[in-house]
């Protein structure tokens, strides 16, 4: 892998779409801004981090919209043969295509999203330091991390379909977490056979009712450290490998 090609990808990608990102980055802002003037007007409705709400419910449908851009290309045979025409080797395009769809959106992102709160806060007569989002409390940076598989299987689904590869990897999803999410509970109650099962969390925790009463379980710290560490590196870098491994099957 080169550096030098890496660099010039980037800046490919950037400069035939800059007037693109920029119209998206002012779509974003205007979309995160009415998101929060929606909550100010019903705000006896919503209870709880609304900020909180916001920030993910923005992150991922941009996100989703961005990362699925990356190998647009291959909507239309024309197109997918030029991408798969240029001289530089299928991983470097897909390393070039994560860095520009996590590194510079997620900073994007954030930057979108701190001058909308900022203007959500001015409107609001809440202005002040401490009422500005705090993505390091109670371990709410950790949907960054969800972001790297869920850009992830963006980018698979980008090279997997064709035809619209938006929707249908969009349901692939839906259906993947609904799936994931019932063997889990399954799992749980042939395991714990005397417990009613409430909800699941795959590979983080569950609840269960007794008595009455809910309980939530979370794993041991030994093994919480192992599922971390699966979830947030092991599984994006194994779906990124997939998108390099399915590029190099289009190029031959």
């Amino acid at each position: 892998m080169n550096y030098s090609t890496l660099c010039l990808l980037i800046k490919r990608q950037c400069k035939e779409h800059y007037k693109t990102y920029v119209i998206g980055l002012l779509v974003l802002l205007i979309l995160l801004v009415f998101m929060f003037l929606v909550v100010h007007q019903w705000k006896d409705s919503f209870s709880g981090a609304v900020q909180n709400g916001v920030f993910v419910i923005g992150l991922f449908i941009a996100g989703s919209v961005f990362s699925n851009a990356m190998f647009s290309e291959f909507s239309t045979p024309q197109s997918g043969m030029w991408l798969l025409g240029i001289p530089a080797k299928a991983s470097e395009k897909v390393v070039s295509s994560i860095v520009i769809s996590t590194v510079f959106f997620l900073t994007a992102y954030v930057i979108i999203f701190y001058i909308a709160d900022f203007f959500y806060l001015l409107f609001a007569g809440t202005l002040t330091f401490k009422a500005m989002l705090n993505p390091f409390k109670n371990g709410f940076y950790q949907f960054f991390f969800i972001y790297l598989t869920f850009n992830a299987l963006m980018l698979l689904g980008s090279v997997i379909f064709n035809k619209n590869s938006f929707i249908k990897m969009l349901l692939t999803i839906a259906v993947l977490f609904f799936l994931l999410n019932y063997l889990n509970g399954w799992l749980l109650s042939f395991l714990i056979p005397e417990a009613t099962i409430v909800s699941t969390i795959a590979f983080d925790s569950f609840l269960f009712s007794h008595h009455g009463e809910n309980v939530k379980v979370f794993l041991p710290d030994n093994i919480n450290l192992y599922s971390a560490l699966f979830v947030h590196a092991f599984l994006p870098i194994a779906l990124w490998v997939l998108v390099w491994l399915k590029l190099k099957e289009k190029e031959i």
